[in-house]
């Protein structure tokens, strides 16, 4: 998914109206894949603190620390394309968090266009795209540059606050009588990649839709955001805020400290592991910040611009940003040629998937790959190709044919009722079932599919996808699936249930150990050959070869992320 927001993609992406509406499509695909909502940042509550490094969202508990590498919470096992931890450096730059200046100024304008870039002078103060560089410049490290930033989950959090920002925005519209799905700036002509019917393209997770369709209620109302803390809600009831009642407004509680973590800058000085305070009061060397300075510039490219409001409590950024590694060039280009290579095997006019019923009035859809295309998997894993560093979990497959939207089991009408099917494939009826597996805390992912047939009203197969190996340390890995038309499968995991082995609903998540019994075998026909000795769907005494995860997949007529 970070992939996607590299290279030549950037400019479609950033500096023009396209902004709000790619990123919505972008959060959307993200909370589809880890099938769970991502809650949003508002850092205007942290900004208003007198030190906003103090911040409790820098804790083991949240984000983890700020200062250099990241080592404590969540994210500490998580590793870039380039092999590395997440760096961050916090409260530097020359831009300030999203500030309530900042909101008042997106929320008093009427038409998108206004705060929509290209925005110059005085009417930069209104840029929605404007205010959101700075959490970007002000956290630092590998979210203050375009190509890295979405190495940072941080990254998402704070997008899905720019996203209620603009949802906010979009309901003041409607209450001025203005229509928001239409109000897309046209004259002067948007940057190249921004203009009204210019293409959102995230294949192969879905097919391209334009930048006006982004902008439709339909779209927006697939989210639903929690009202801005404020004193009068109470902060919407959280115990990490509080209200300042001599301000009237909402900010983060501090996190909690260790004792001699923090001296004062009159003092000598002191070192301590992680989250160092950059408040003026306090200024303290940590061994994270200094292991993350040891790497000298970052090498992901070009920095975001600075925000229209300018914190003076910063300090400078001491670990900075250099040329784009050859890797995350490397990355780009592949996933432009991929959806390169199937927009040219297209011969259909392409739309949206079907999301209103008149679908078959707009032309039919070509389906992401054809049975003749093939990719290959880079075995890059942790920044290193390296083929001893990855084993192979089987995965079944199982597809089922759901009704057609006059409620039809399309399987009684053979054939001549997947002609008509909203989104064709091969018309022998057999079609492919994409499994890949994405490292939690491990930079690698690898892709393999499956041939089902669509002509049977239950089709199973089994194949074998790539994760890390534990000898090289143990993994955390999730598991994914999509049809050939880009809509998501259900993950089942093996469990035992009353001494017997069942499968039950489960994220697809899975934590990879080398204790015994193993749920991966060392080579790829090793993990193909066991599955298919030892499955049995109607045996419910399965024994420990079974898969350890089957994907149920069906042609049910909805939009990827509604279940």
């Amino acid at each position: 998914m970070a992939v996607f927001h590299t290279g030549e993609t950037l400019r479609y992406a950033h500096g023009g109206p396209a902004f709000a509406p790619w990123h919505r499509i972008y959060l959307l695909l993200l909370e589809t894949a880890c099938r769970a909502p991502i809650p949003y940042w508002d850092s205007g509550l942290d900004h208003d603190m007198t030190d906003p490094t103090m911040s409790i969202l820098w804790s083991n508990q949240f984000f983890g620390n700020g200062d250099g590498e990241v080592m404590n919470g969540p994210f500490r096992d998580m590793r870039t394309i380039l092999g590395t931890p997440v760096i961050r450096n916090y409260g530097t730059g020359d831009s300030a968090l999203f500030t309530k200046e900042g909101l008042r100024a997106v929320l008093s304008q009427r038409n998108y266009a206004d705060i929509a870039e290209p925005l110059f002078g005085d009417a930069f103060m209104n840029s929605l795209e404007g205010h959101h560089n700075g959490p970007h410049v002000w956290v630092g490290g590998h979210i203050s540059a375009l190509n890295s930033a979405p190495w940072d989950p941080v990254f998402y959090m704070h997008h899905a606050y720019v996203d209620a920002v603009w949802e906010r925005f979009r309901e003041q519209q409607v209450t001025n009588g203005i229509n928001p799905e239409t109000d897309y700036p046209r004259t002067p002509p948007p940057p190249e990649g921004h203009a009204a019917n210019d293409r959102i393209d995230f294949r192969p997770y879905i097919n391209p839709i334009t930048n006006i369709f982004a902008m439709r209620n339909l779209i927006a109302n697939l989210v639903r955001y929690e009202p801005f803390p404020t004193c009068e809600n109470t902060c919407n009831s959280s115990p990490h805020l509080s209200c300042d009642r001599a301000r009237r407004i909402c900010v983060s509680r501090e996190r909690p400290v260790a004792q001699g973590n923090i001296v004062s800058a009159s003092s000598s000085s002191s070192s301590v592991a992680m989250g160092a305070s950059r408040g003026s009061a306090f200024r303290v060397e940590s061994r994270s910040q200094a292991r993350a300075e040891a790497r000298g510039p970052l090498p992901v490219g070009q920095k975001f611009r600075s925000s229209p409001v300018q914190d003076p409590r910063n300090g400078a950024d001491t670990i900075g940003t250099g040329p784009a590694a050859a890797q995350i060039r490397q990355a780009s280009v592949q996933v432009r040629a991929s959806a390169t290579s199937q927009s040219q095997s297209s011969t259909q006019t392409r739309v949206r998937r079907d999301v209103f019923q008149n679908t078959t009035a707009h032309g039919s859809h070509q389906s992401v790959s054809s049975l003749e295309r093939s990719f290959t998997n880079t075995f890059v894993l942790d920044g290193v190709v390296d083929l001893k560093r990855w084993v192979y979990v089987p995965v079944r497959i199982v597809y089922t044919r759901s009704p057609n939207v006059q409620g039809v089991d399309p399987t009684l009408l053979g054939n001549a009722e997947l002609a008509n099917d909203v989104c064709q494939t091969a018309h022998s009826g057999a079609s492919k079932v994409f499994v890949a597996s994405n490292g939690l805390n491990y930079y690698g992912n690898y892709k393999e599919f499956a041939i089902i047939d669509e002509r049977q009203p239950v089709s199973i197969t089994t194949t074998a996808v790539g994760i890390k190996n534990p000898e090289f340390g143990e993994g955390e890995v999730l598991f994914t699936s999509y049809d050939s038309c880009g809509r998501p499968c259900r993950p089942l995991c093996l469990t035992s249930v009353n001494g017997q082995q069942k499968y039950k609903a489960c994220s697809g998540a899975f934590k990879i150990s080398s204790a015994a019994p193993t749920m991966y075998r060392n080579s790829y026909k090793e993990a193909i050959s066991v599955s298919l000795s030892s499955y049995n769907l109607v045996d419910s005494s399965l024994d420990d070869a079974s898969p350890p995860v089957t994907f149920v997949c069906g042609n049910d007529n909805a939009w990827p992320w509604v279940y």
